[in-house]
């Protein structure tokens, strides 16, 4: 069958849509739930005092998880959950201080509207006063930026001691150290957590790993101290590679650091922290229709939207998947990415802009369409075409610099969905829309078109502008080494696919150059 057997005509009816959004689910699906009931099980039947991981990575569903575990532990009798964004509060020097205020205002909340009796109430409320307390000596302790630029407070460590020990006057029994103070009051209040017929304080830790690899490092050091406290149980969510990343950096420079000690350093340090871990496992590509099946049901999708997205999108998905495995965050991030697309430009071709959309959204492709796609669109297509008859070196002849092309990229574009990108239409404007929707940095767009023209343009030179002693070869040479100045720029601070043709380019000028002073 043709390429050409496969391109049809736009939609000639708007296309209206609406976006997936990227928040835990309330219904959720993949098995999640029966997920959630045995970790709330676990909680709920443990003595309360330990922290459970949930490890997985970016997009694999860790929110929604963890919101319906919370679900569940608060249908627990005596249990309070607290959930603690770590993100929001990334620019704080001390992630400890807004995690404990988090937790008083949740318990003085539920004192104030869920306690049982006046007793139980005030019993509560002290063990939040408790806690307020060590969150305003940290706080003085701490030097922070205020108001203009530049300014500063700054407080002495000594007078949030004093405050946390002003009930003792004997020295010997007063705490000389302002973590030892602190960690003594957080013991006594969360002592009274029993006194307060409260079972566990549950306290949810979400998106850690959206910060900063070093701050959400300092982060669970500082919330291992309280890991061990009686009437607590810590549920976090994170990215195992986040802390593995930061643990290696942190410890690089040590006296014993070395390949193997590293890397059991990185293996250990998670291991001890948390009692009760549990890794998401990844989600296959057969899941795919389940996945979308969710989405459709919980979507609020219009009729024709959802049978768009069973009749037409489905053919790529499961090319986005990498080495079989599905990303939900990263389906609903395309499937958002098509519906914009098809909603500012109904005229152009959906198959076409999806086969396109497909190469962009594979980060492991990102060479393969810079510097073909992007840099020579109008050459693309014919080129695809031999690709697809069988000529394994189409690619490789006539852009050595991208090697061989990847397994899962050869079959992808020898696969009926990708036959749209060979069929004879205008493939530029549909480059240049993709490029709308990109995040890529536009210089580097003007960076491979230029390298693109100047492969043409090299293409084409040949006969009489390339003898030995012709001052062509001179003037193309010239040309050539004009390009590359205007190119190198972006090679040295933006695109690293660049560097490997330009270093070609140079060398073909040197080249040319010794051809044309040849006698």
């Amino acid at each position: 069958m043709s390429s050409s057997q496969h391109h049809h005509s736009p939609a000639s009816a708007p296309f209206v849509g609406r976006i997936l959004l990227d928040i835990p689910a309330q219904r959720p699906t993949l098995n999640f739930g029966q997920i959630a009931r045995a970790l709330a099980a676990v909680i709920g039947t443990s003595e309360p005092r330990f922290a459970v991981g949930v490890f997985g990575g970016w997009g694999s569903g860790k929110s929604t998880l963890m919101d319906e575990i919370e679900r569940l532990v608060e249908g627990q009798e005596g249990a309070i959950t607290v959930r603690f964004n770590a993100w929001r509060f990334e620019r704080e020097s001390h992630l400890i201080i807004p995690l404990l205020d988090t937790i008083r205002f949740h318990l003085s909340e539920w004192a104030s509207n869920s306690a049982e009796d006046p007793e139980q109430k005030e019993q509560v409320r002290s063990i939040a006063r408790r806690i307020g307390r060590v969150v305003k000596a940290l706080v003085r302790s701490t030097s922070f930026e205020f108001g203009l630029p530049g300014m500063s407070l700054s407080v002495e460590p000594t007078r949030a001691i004093e405050e946390l020990t002003s009930t003792s006057a004997d020295a010997a029994e007063a705490a000389q150290s302002l973590y030892f103070a602190a960690f003594q009051e957080l013991s006594a209040a969360f002592a009274e957590v029993r006194n307060a017929n409260l079972l566990r304080i549950v306290v949810f830790v979400d998106d850690l790993d959206r910060c900063l690899p070093q701050q959400a490092l300092a982060m669970l050091e500082s919330m291992k101290l309280f890991f061990d406290m009686p009437g607590f149980v810590f549920v976090v969510g994170v990215d195992e590679r986040v802390i593995e990343s930061a643990v290696r950096t942190k410890f690089a420079n040590t006296p014993e650091a070395g390949h193997e000690v590293d890397k059991q350093i990185e293996r250990d340090y998670l291991k001890k922290m948390f009692q009760v871990p549990y890794t998401l496992p990844p989600m296959a590509a057969g899941q795919l229709d389940q996945l979308l099946a969710w989405l459709g049901d919980n979507g609020d999708l219009r009729p024709e939207q959802r049978a768009d997205l069973d009749l037409r999108v489905r053919n790529y998905l499961e090319f986005v998947a990498v080495d079989g495995e599905i990303n939900p965050r990263e389906i609903k991030r395309f499937i958002n990415a098509y519906t914009l697309s098809r909603m500012i430009r109904p005229d152009l071709e959906p198959d076409i802009m999806l086969a396109l959309q497909t190469i962009d959204f594979r980060g492991d492709w990102d060479e393969f369409y810079e510097g073909v796609i992007l840099a020579e669109p109008e050459t693309f297509g014919r080129v695809l075409e031999d690709y697809r008859q069988g000529d394994d070196a189409a690619f490789e002849d006539l852009w050595p610099e991208i090697g061989v092309i990847p397994r899962e990229l050869s079959e992808y574009l020898r696969s009926r969905p990708a036959a749209a990108l060979a069929a004879p239409f205008e493939l530029p404007r549909y480059v240049s829309f993709l490029e709308t929707t990109r995040s890529t940095d536009p210089s580097i767009i003007e960076a491979m078109r230029n390298l693109g023209r100047l492969r043409r343009q090299l293409r084409t030179a040949g006969g009489d502008d390339i003898r030995p002693g012709n001052p062509a070869a001179r003037l193309l040479a010239t040309q050539i080494k004009d390009a590359i100045a205007r190119l190198r720029y972006y090679s040295e601070s933006k695109s690293r696919q660049l560097q490997q043709p330009l270093h070609q380019l140079n060398d073909l000028a040197e080249l040319l150059t010794l051809l044309a002073d040849s006698c």
